[in-house]
């Protein structure tokens, strides 16, 4: 998106087991925003002055949601919850949501 000319804001809370120690490789001009999706304030940050969002955050893996059950409930569905909230207040033009684990290919 950034290299076809469109400004690019990206909320993540950098989990290590994601991202590990490596920094993120971020597009030249895009925005980071270092948050939790469930975090009410990072995503009204997030959601200020935008046309558009893909929602992408998600926990992933289904050998590790049986056993942390809380933790993958929260951030898939409250932090869409959350999300939505948000854009009551400040609506978009358009959303894009991922439909299924696949999308983010294997591991």
């Amino acid at each position: 998106l950034a290299d076809h000319g469109y400004r690019v804001r990206l909320l993540d809370a950098l989990v290590d087991q994601v991202h590990g120690a490596e920094a993120i490789n971020l597009p030249t001009g895009a925005e980071l925003i270092k948050g939790d999706v469930r975090d009410r304030d990072a995503v009204a940050e997030a959601v200020l002055d935008i046309d558009a969002i893909i929602h992408l955050a998600a926990e992933v893996g289904v050998g590790q949601s049986m056993y942390e059950i809380a933790r993958y409930v929260g951030t898939n569905d409250l932090g869409t919850a959350v999300l939505l909230e948000a854009l009551i207040k400040k609506p978009v033009e358009r959303i894009v949501v991922a439909s299924s684990m696949s999308i983010y290919g294997e591991g």
